[in-house]
């Protein structure tokens, strides 16, 4: 058109991309449609070309999407062998936090791998965290609670999390459990 001088008409508010008429679609917010994009690749590990069909695109706007929203595009995670997995979180007894870590993934894929491979999972629940404290510590049940209580005053849950190695939601749950009022949110 520009080489034969035909004017080209602009659109009203310039070109939508992609992933802003898919969250349309899908009525989806920005976190929604990123942990939407995680679950299809990561998952039910649909390669970009399925993802191309699914979004009706390319498989490299597919990818551009994903590149957009920050999500690692060439990292291989098919690379989380059984007999890693099985030694790091059997063998080492560490918490599925530790083994993403330890491996540079989420921990949603790692255990989403454990299951894949059928290794047993261990309760991630308050108790667990309760009696590995006791035992650390060489605690009672009130020597714990006064300990715990003495933690909320210092630490966000966040640093609880990531110094005890297990996920908030069970930090929160082991609170709860013993009766210890927080100002976490």
């Amino acid at each position: 058109m520009v080489h034969n001088q035909i004017p080209i008409e602009k659109k009203k508010g310039g070109r939508v991309r992609l992933e802003e008429k898919l969250k349309m679609k899908l009525h989806m917010d920005d976190t929604a449609f990123k942990e939407h994009l995680l679950h299809l690749r990561f998952f039910q590990m649909l390669t970009f070309k399925q993802l191309g069909d699914i979004f009706n695109c390319s498989a490299s706007s597919a990818q551009v999407i994903y590149k957009r929203y920050g999500i690692e595009t060439k990292q291989r995670y098919n690379l989380l062998s059984e007999m890693r997995l099985y030694d790091l979180y059997v063998k080492q007894n560490k918490t599925i936090l530790e083994c993403g870590a330890e491996l540079g993934c989420s921990h949603t894929l790692v255990r989403y791998y454990l299951v894949k491979y059928k290794i047993p999972l261990r309760s991630a629940g308050a108790k667990r965290i309760e009696d590995l404290l006791k035992a650390k510590w060489n605690m009672t049940d009130y020597q714990l609670k006064k300990y715990l209580i003495e933690l909320t005053t210092t630490h966000t849950v966040k640093e609880l999390s990531e110094q005890m190695g297990h996920s908030k939601s069970s930090i929160r749950r082991m609170y709860k459990r013993l009766d210890i009022a927080t100002s976490w949110r």
